[in-house]
């Protein structure tokens, strides 16, 4: 499979982005790298080439966009599905079999993308979302597509804009899995597939 690694990043996020970019290039199983950046100016990206020079990760691009900073809580959530259909539309124009949706706080083990992988051809889902626990709390679960990996049919179907005809959308992780569900497709929730898996909040 040709598998894109995408995910959108913040400068607020850098606590973590070195390790993050580290781990990306001790992934076992090839893949690009796309990320979203959507700081406040676009002074974080070369600070990100940086740690990708570093740890020799050539097979990457950086995208940013512009946001209005102060935005509402709602207002962030709509950011972020801008930076997915980016990564989305990505997935469609370059010929890609699935989005690896890995977020840039999350550190994994090297093997996560192959088991991902069997887990999706075993059962021939559309989805396989690896649940983790919420940064904040150790003992909460956070059910989002911090790690994912999403076939191209299912982004061909369904993006991350309210712009599709459904009368109340939704938004966010949640509802992509449930407009997936809704159309005839497949996908399964996993815990402990891959462990451990740190989610980072400093």
């Amino acid at each position: 499979m040709k598998i894109l690694i995408g995910t959108p990043i913040h400068e607020t996020k850098d606590y973590a982005m070195e390790r993050w970019i580290q781990n990306v290039s001790r992934l076992e199983y090839p893949a690009d790298l796309l990320m979203v950046d959507n700081s406040p100016t676009p002074d974080y990206v070369k600070k990100v080439k940086g740690y990708c020079t570093k740890y020799g990760i050539k097979n990457y691009r950086i995208e940013y966009i512009n946001f209005d900073q102060g935005m509402t809580i709602n207002e962030k959530d709509l950011r972020i599905e801008k930076c997915q259909e980016i990564i989305r539309q990505e997935v469609l124009t370059g010929g890609y079999d699935a989005w690896f949706s890995w977020e840039c706080d999350q550190i994994i083990p090297t093997d996560s993308l192959v088991k991902l992988m069997n887990l999706m051809n075993a059962g021939n889902f559309m989805m396989v979302v690896h649940n983790s626990w919420a940064r904040n709390n150790p003992e909460e679960f956070n059910p989002d597509m911090g790690v994912a990996l999403i076939k191209r049919e299912a982004l061909e179907k369904h993006g991350f804009l309210a712009d599709e005809g459904f009368e109340h959308w939704k938004g966010g992780d949640r509802w992509f899995k449930e407009r997936v569900f809704r159309s005839g497709g497949n996908y399964i929730d996993v815990y402990g597939l891959i462990s451990p898996i740190y989610h980072l909040d400093k």
